[in-house]
C-alpha cells in the first residue's frame, strides 16, 4: 500500500508504504479505519478520522477527505476527489474523475458516471432524492412510493403494523439523515427496490402510498416517512 497521510505537526502529506498492518500505528494516530479487506490503490490521499468498509475498492491517486465515510463494497475509480465529511453509501459506485463536495452524501447502490461533479446540496432536495431513487413529486410536492408487505397488509419487520387501503397515518418525528431505519416512523422505496425486498421475502403484496416532501425524514436506498396517506395495492410484480 502507498498512501499519503498528513502529517500531523508540519500539515504537510506525506508518502506511506507498507501492508495495512505495518501502517496500522500511523493510522491509529489518524483515527483512520481501513478495512482488511479493502482495496487501496497507490497514491490515495486519506484525511483523518476517515472510515472505509468491508470489500471496498478505491483506484489509484483518489483523494478522500477528514471524516469521510465509504460505505461496505463500494467502488471508487481513479483520481476520484471525496470531500470532508461526505458519505458513499453501500454498493456505491463512483467512475474516475468524479469529483464529491464537502458533506455530499450519496445513497446506496447510487452509480456515477466519469467525470461527474457533485457539489453540496439539500438532501431533502428534488434533485437528490431524484439521484438516490429515480423518482419526481407532483407540482404540489407528493411522492408516490412504495413498500413490500405481508400478503395481509402488515409489516415484514414486526408483523404488527396495519397498513390500511385508503388510509394512512402519522406522528410527529424530526428529520435526522444521520438515521437510516428507525422506530416511530415508516420507510418507503421506489417499486424496484420493494418488488426486490418483497421477493427475497417469499409471499409479499406492494403497496403505495402518497408522501409530502416535507413529511421524509431521511434519504437513501429508501426513506423514512413520519405522514403518509392513501395506501393502495399495485398489483404489478416483477
Amino acid at each position: 500500500m502507498r498512501i499519503y497521510l498528513q502529517n500531523l505537526k508540519t500539515g504537510i502529506w506525506e508518502l506511506k508504504e507498507g501492508s495495512l498492518q505495518e501502517l496500522k500505528p500511523e493510522l491509529d494516530k489518524r483515527n483512520i479505519s481501513i478495512s482488511p479487506t479493502a482495496s487501496i490503490g497507490n497514491g490515495v490521499i486519506i484525511g483523518d478520522w476517515v472510515s472505509i468498509g468491508d470489500w471496498v475498492s478505491i483506484g489509484d491517486e483518489a483523494s478522500i477527505g477528514n471524516r469521510a465515510k465509504i460505505g461496505n463494497w463500494a467502488s471508487i475509480g481513479d483520481g476520484v476527489s471525496i470531500g470532508y465529511e461526505a458519505r458513499i453509501g453501500y454498493w456505491a459506485s463512483i467512475g474516475n474523475g468524479v469529483s464529491i463536495g464537502n458533506g455530499v452524501i450519496i445513497g446506496d447502490g447510487v452509480r456515477i458516471g466519469y467525470w461527474a461533479s457533485i457539489e453540496k446540496f439539500d438532501t431533502f432536495s428534488k434533485e437528490n432524492i431524484f439521484i438516490q431513487l429515480g423518482l419526481l413529486p407532483d407540482e404540489k410536492g407528493y411522492y408516490i412510493l412504495y413498500k413490500a408487505v405481508r400478503e395481509n397488509l402488515t409489516d415484514f419487520y414486526s408483523g404488527e403494523y396495519q397498513y390500511k387501503l385508503n388510509k394512512g397515518d402519522n406522528i410527529n418525528t424530526k428529520r435526522n439523515q444521520d438515521i437510516k431505519c428507525g422506530k416511530n416512523c415508516w420507510h418507503f422505496t421506489n417499486f424496484w427496490n420493494a418488488n426486490t425486498f418483497g421477493k427475497e421475502r417469499g409471499a409479499f403484496k406492494i403497496v403505495s402510498a402518497k408522501v409530502h416532501i416535507n413529511d421524509i425524514l431521511s434519504v437513501y436506498d429508501k426513506i423514512r416517512v413520519r405522514k403518509f396517506s392513501n395506501v393502495k395495492i399495485v398489483n404489478i410484480n416483477l
